[in-house]
């Protein structure tokens, strides 16, 4: 009776746990392309901003420009933090989501000083919203070695 219960729970722990293994694999596949992409797209952000910035102070079409792409910055940011993380990266992944958190309340300072009418360069400084991409740089590199270290 015992080796009839064995052989019965046999596959089925072996189906689970060979389940979760799988999702944590799916999860690397579909995780780390997504990442390196975010960060790419916070480094072009932060290139093109400073730039846009300038031509927005007089240019309206630019200033809607601008503010088009503190939104997607904003949505892009929602989006990586969305993801799920293998578990090799989970502490990456959270120091990532603290920098989103800065970035994201730089994104909004600046909005609403555009709203208000209030921009400036000055204002893209003390925003915050171009400190941190260096730190992005240095995740997208704690990424890679970890998962060359795998």
């Amino acid at each position: 009776m015992k080796k009839t219960i064995i052989a019965l729970l046999f596959p089925f722990v072996l189906v689970t746990t060979g389940c979760s293994a799988l999702d944590e694999f799916s999860n690397g596949l579909d995780y780390v392309p997504a990442a390196t992409d975010y960060v790419t797209d916070v480094q072009q952000f932060a290139s093109d901003v400073p730039a846009l910035t300038e031509t927005a102070i007089t240019d309206k079409e630019a200033r809607i420009q601008l503010e088009e792409s503190l939104t997607a910055m904003k949505t892009n940011i929602d989006t990586f933090n969305e993801l799920t993380p293998p578990e090799m990266l989970e502490d990456v992944h959270n120091e990532a989501l603290a920098y989103n958190d800065t970035l994201e309340q730089g994104i909004d300072m600046y909005l609403a000083g555009i709203e208000d009418g209030e921009f400036n360069t000055e204002l893209l400084n003390e925003s915050g919203i171009l400190d941190d991409v260096e730190k992005y740089t240095n995740l997208l590199d704690d990424f890679n070695q970890l998962i060359e270290s795998e």
